[in-house]
């Protein structure tokens, strides 16, 4: 048995534990260490295999640590926030499993078929809506979709075009998906009730980005051409619905957060699908297998990242920081304005948003300033969204640039450099203006 399988196989045992733990909670505890304990064999297995860009990250959550705890934690806190972490760690593999799927179901193709169909004069408008409304299931798995999608005659010009259409589309769908590591991230620190008015109110800033963006981008896009745009999307509609009420009614109904919900239904949807369409198995089950060990990066960093907030939430050593934001000349508004672009700002630089959101979280939340969590939330969801857009460490950036055939450096500091930047301080500035009525 070579090393890729053994990673797997640890992945998979996180992966099970996973489910069962947020099934069974307390009466589970035995599993869910055994759990930590394989996913913490997966990440020994896996450091070896881990990108440049990745260990940095890791180095900066390891000194954030250093900072911000007062003492090592011992192995019970360890083993805590392991079982707290093995939810994010199932989060991947289940979204990478949908990913597969996805590409299987016959209205995905037809849409993909009308996206392909669509005259040059709207496309942008078609690819951009597109995207949004996929990446709000399958995150960057769309890339894949729309990437198929484009006419093969296309050329640079024109795919470097469709390709900041497809990242300003799918990225800011993490405004208001609970699909998006980013919501998960955020209900960390949030609670149930308060991240789902998030969730409201990122849909009204979802709804307002691509309002703005679309004349801009898409040659003066009027009425009639987002309609016909939005035709593309009628063939896969009414799944998109089924999945999203599915997910929320089972949220809603067990009191789960919208991480666990979405881990829970989306295999059960998968296993539905495969009963009926049996011969997609092999495929569905090979991509998921090679997209899984390719996915290792992203799951370690992400697991690694909530351990090192987890922790930090509950050190005694973060309540001077607290003092010291609560005893800043920072009024509460000014803090909350400004989140998203210091979150967007950091992740140009090559600092993902899953560090500057998990300190910015971890200190708001316990600090006593009057901002509403909704809201702040809300602009961890803007600063991660429009960090992710135009950076060219993002795994959006890279995935998009390899698929589309586009360079990653002319995707990230494009037009879509600016749209990000206006979009976050924009999106701090409306958020906290709303916060000022509350407060």
């Amino acid at each position: 048995m070579n090393i890729d399988k053994i990673r797997l196989f640890l992945l998979c045992i996180a992966w099970s534990t996973a489910i069962i733990n947020v099934i069974f909670g307390q009466s589970a505890l035995v599993l869910a260490n055994a759990g930590v304990l394989s996913l913490s064999f997966f990440f020994v297995l896996t450091f070896s295999h881990l990108k440049k860009e990745s260990i940095t990250i890791i180095i900066i959550l390891v000194v954030v640590a250093f900072f911000l705890l007062d003492q090592f934690p011992s192995f019970e806190d360890f083993l805590s926030a392991g079982r707290f972490t093995l939810v994010f760690a199932a989060l991947l593999p289940t979204m990478t499993l949908v990913r597969s799927a996805s590409l299987k179901v016959k209205s995905v193709k037809n849409s993909q078929d009308l996206l392909r169909n669509l005259p040059t004069s709207i496309s942008t408008s078609g690819f951009q809506i597109a995207s949004h409304f996929f990446g709000s299931v399958i995150n960057t798995g769309t890339f894949s979709i729309l990437s198929a999608a484009l006419p093969e005659n296309s050329d640079k010009n024109y795919r470097k075009t469709i390709a900041e259409a497809c990242l300003r589309g799918m990225n800011t769908s993490a405004t208001w998906s609970p699909f998006f590591v980013a919501f998960a991230v955020g209900q960390a620190f949030i609670d149930t009730t308060n991240s789902w008015i998030a969730m409201a109110c990122g849909i009204l800033v979802g709804i307002l980005f691509n309002f703005v963006s679309l004349p801009v981008f898409a040659n003066g896009s009027t009425l009639n051409k987002i309609k016909y745009s939005l035709a593309c999307l009628s063939p896969v509609f009414p799944l998109l619905t089924l999945i999203m009420l599915s997910v929320l009614s089972v949220s809603v109904f067990f009191d789960f957060t919208a991480l666990s919900a979405v881990v829970l239904v989306m295999p059960v949807l998968i296993v539905i699908y495969l009963l009926f369409n049996l011969k997609n198995f092999y495929e569905i089950y090979s991509n998921t297998k090679s997209w899984l060990l390719n996915s290792s990066d992203d799951i370690t960093v992400i697991c690694i990242a909530m351990l090192v907030g987890y922790l930090i939430s509950r050190s005694n050593s973060i309540n001077d920081y607290i003092l010291l934001l609560e005893s800043a000349f920072f009024p509460s508004w000014s803090l909350l304005a400004l989140t998203p672009l210091i979150i967007t700002v950091f992740s140009f630089m090559g600092i993902h948003p899953v560090i500057t959101s998990t300190i910015a979280l971890s200190l708001l939340t316990t600090a006593q300033t009057d901002i509403h969590p909704a809201l702040l939330m809300q602009a961890h969801l803007v600063g991660w969204a429009a960090g992710t857009m135009s950076s060219v460490a993002s795994l959006s950036v890279l995935t998009c640039s390899n698929l589309f055939q586009v360079e990653s450096r002319k995707l990230a500091f494009g037009p879509n450099l600016l749209t990000a930047v206006i979009f976050s301080l924009s999106s701090g500035v409306l958020l906290s203006f709303v916060n000022s009525l509350i407060y």
